[in-house]
């Protein structure tokens, strides 16, 4: 268990440098971080795209008899996702603040609201190939695997419409927390939630 740990805990900190190094580049100087509001975003996304995962991993089995994915590492859930990803969505959170920092600062805002959220569509397969790329770079070894083989098992065209309805619920949720006042409770509660739904895998 303690190897796994190090695994998600080395490759998320590379992530969380490579995010905000790049989004201090585009806005031309180094981005100042609102712990509340980093911790909001990361919080929430681990919660929503740790449910999404597995709820909308199951809707495809469902539909096309057969799962798009199943986890290498740690897998929990019937293998639709990993008891590490406590550590790896988080991250996605981070990532999010930083894409959201960047757009405010370029001055670019879609309407309505949740458009944003259609961008993970194109972004999150993006970050699957990175996250599969350190895993068999490193440690030889699919963090996930996906049956499928147009995109060489990294990740696959098909999860595109998954991530963009993962994208809009993260997007709705965020936008109606950020929206009400600063509470701690938010960050600690979500989660909270999504250590409990790794807990119960």
């Amino acid at each position: 268990m303690g190897e796994l740990i190090q695994q998600g805990v080395s490759g998320s900190l590379i992530g969380v440098a490579i995010f905000y190094l790049l989004s201090s580049l585009l806005v031309k100087q180094w981005v100042r971080i609102d712990i509340y509001q980093l911790l909001l975003f990361m919080a929430v996304a681990f919660l929503v795209a740790i449910v999404c995962e597995v709820g909308l991993g199951k809707l495809y089995y469902l539909v096309m008899g057969k799962p798009l994915w199943q986890y290498h590492v740690w897998p929990i859930h019937d293998g639709y996702t990993s008891a590490l990803n406590f550590i790896i969505w988080p991250v996605y959170g981070f990532y999010q603040y930083c894409f959201h920092h960047v757009l405010t600062r370029k001055n670019l805002h879609l309407r309505p609201y949740w458009l944003m959220g259609l961008v993970s569509g194109l972004d999150g397969p993006i970050l699957e190939i990175l996250a599969n790329g350190f895993f068999l770079l490193f440690y030889q070894t699919f963090y996930f695997y996906y049956l499928p083989e147009d995109m060489r098992h990294f990740t696959s065209i098909q999860v595109v419409p998954l991530y963009m309805i993962m994208g809009v619920i993260l997007t709705v949720v965020l936008k109606q927390l950020r929206e009400r006042p600063p509470s701690w409770l938010y960050p600690i509660v979500f989660y909270s939630a999504g250590a409990a739904f790794i807990f119960i895998g």
